[in-house]
């Protein structure tokens, strides 16, 4: 899920021809879902890409912007909002409020939001937190079909037409995507110098069980580390579901599909011999001391990955520049030394197209002025720079045109450029970090198409249903995944349980929806 970069505008119309080929071979479509959220109201649709409509920013009175998205909170948070603002005053005579709500309380801190009816204009969503259907569903975004031509056209100028359609809701938008590779590959982050230590190779590791040894030696020789990061909340699916044969469709809907299956069976995650052998392999790592003991119930091992306790990531996504990024959990400060593992090839669905998405909350005072903003963090490279990096001279310092180096004690360094705007136009942080040009592209041109790519569950006929089996999801999840619980004697208990709580009617309607799609291409 995690996924950072580099500055290139030029390339990013480049890479979009060729996520466009690769999207249109697959098909378009829509996706559906939601009873009637609110809408914003202005003309035009996102296929007639007319001029900017834009006015000058002494013609707009002034306005506050808040913004809220899951990040850790930095001391100089308010100086580089500040920096920020200085460049948006300009250009639209607005002003930001950055809201950077810690990553395990986001979730909930958002639906408290919604229910509220807090002012907010922009917000993180995706399928793995603030789950975006849901929200929709709920009326919580507005619809921003109209409002995206008329003042995000440097949005959909790099964001490719075809993949538009992953985010559409019965045939309407509530949410902007963010740049970035659109396909996953799924695998682990590892120090190298722990790898060469025990005389082990990255390109060795092909299967979870392949790590069993070099974990069991982890453990046995280094008392002071973790092996694995794993916690609780894992969002498993979203990260490796594809490294199993599997897709998934949200986090705590338990219905997948198989990735290699034409018929698209919607069947229960909780009874697939593929996840179930998952369990069994998480179960055998908590038993040897693999995974941490208090794993299903942390709430945050970023100090301890700072600390550089853990030896591998938990289930990442792997992208040209991840090793960059998390050099300093993995690699002791290092990109060179942040080996990746790829467990399968990148892997291109509707869920890895909505795992990264801003929307426009239904309780902005001025939807257009969000937007008017957003569409900046996809044309003004500074703008973007300046939320992923901070300040030149204060928080990093220029190597090169598009290099840059981190000072020491820097009180600001967000380094999340896949979670807003365009990460394309993104510093690189390490001479090692390639270049988002072919990389990119590359990347996506490589990945395996879904056989559902754009089609997205309405969960209105089945509301009471998903909310049930949500919750016995949460009542076994944490257990399950981080090995705790006994997946031979957990999951017939819950499987029972997800029964009773309708289960079956969800996989029904799934399928039935899946089907009809199908049928309309």
């Amino acid at each position: 899920m995690k996924n950072r970069t580099i500055k290139a505008l030029s390339p990013v119309i480049v890479s979009c021809v060729s996520l466009t080929m690769l999207l249109s071979a697959c098909g378009s479509s829509s996706n559906s879902s939601s009873p009637s959220p609110a809408a914003a109201t202005t003309p035009a649709s996102p296929a007639a890409t007319t001029a900017s409509s834009v006015p000058a920013a002494t013609e707009l009175k002034p306005y506050e912007i808040t913004w809220y998205l899951p990040q850790s909170v930095f001391p100089d948070a308010k100086l580089v909002q500040d920096a920020m603002s200085k460049i948006t005053k300009e250009k639209i005579n607005a002003t930001l409020n950055i809201q950077l709500v810690d990553w395990g309380t986001y979730d909930q801190k958002m639906q408290a939001i919604a229910a509220s009816g807090e002012k907010a204009d922009l917000i993180f969503t995706s399928n793995w937190t603030n789950d975006y259907l849901q929200n929709v569903n709920k009326g919580a975004f507005l619809d921003i079909t109209d409002l995206l031509p008329k003042y995000g056209q440097d949005i959909l100028k790099q964001v490719p037409p075809a993949a538009w359609d992953a985010a559409k809701v019965k045939g309407k938008l509530y949410g902007i995507i963010n740049t970035q590779v659109l396909a996953r590959t799924p695998g682990l982050l590892m120090n190298k110098t722990t790898l060469d230590k025990y005389g082990y190779k990255a390109d060795q590791f092909k299967t979870l069980a392949d790590l069993t040894p070099f974990f069991e030696k982890v453990k046995a020789s280094e008392p002071d580390k973790y092996p694995f990061s794993l916690k609780g909340d894992t969002d498993v699916m979203g990260n490796y579901g594809s490294a199993i044969g599997l897709e998934y469709f949200s986090q705590k809907n338990p219905g997948v599909v198989r990735i290699d299956d034409a018929s698209s069976k919607v069947v229960n995650l909780y009874e697939t011999k593929e996840f179930t052998a998952f369990l069994k392999q998480m179960r055998e790592w908590y038993s040897k001391g693999i995974i941490r003991k208090d794993a299903a119930t942390i709430k945050d091992t970023n100090s301890d990955e700072l600390a550089g306790k853990y030896v591998s990531s938990t289930f990442t996504v792997i992208n040209p520049d991840s090793a960059a990024n998390q050099a300093q959990r993995f690699g002791g400060g290092d990109a060179a030394n942040v080996a990746a593992i790829e467990f399968s090839k990148p892997y291109m669905s509707t869920g890895s197209i909505i795992a990264t998405m801003t929307a426009i909350s239904r309780t902005s005072k001025d939807p257009a002025r969000a937007m008017m903003f957003y569409n900046l963090m996809y044309s003004n490279a500074e703008l973007f720079n300046l939320m992923s990096y901070g300040i030149e001279g204060r928080h990093y310092t220029k190597v090169s045109d598009d290099l840059i180096k981190k000072m020491d004690n820097a009180g600001y360094w967000v380094d999340s450029g896949w979670e807003y705007g365009n990460m394309f136009n993104s510093f690189r942080t390490s001479a090692t970090q390639p270049k988002w040009f072919p990389a990119g592209p590359d990347k996506n041109a490589a990945a395996i198409p879904s056989k559902i790519l754009g089609f997205s569950f309405d969960p209105s006929n089945v509301k009471s249903e998903l909310a049930q089996t949500a919750s016995v999801v949460d009542e076994f999840y944490a257990g399950l995944i981080t090995g705790i619980a006994d997946p031979d004697t957990t999951l017939p208990a819950m499987n029972a349980k997800l029964k009773k709580a309708g289960l079956d009617n969800i996989l029904a309607d799934m399928q039935k929806q899946i089907d009809a799609w199908k049928a309309s291409k």
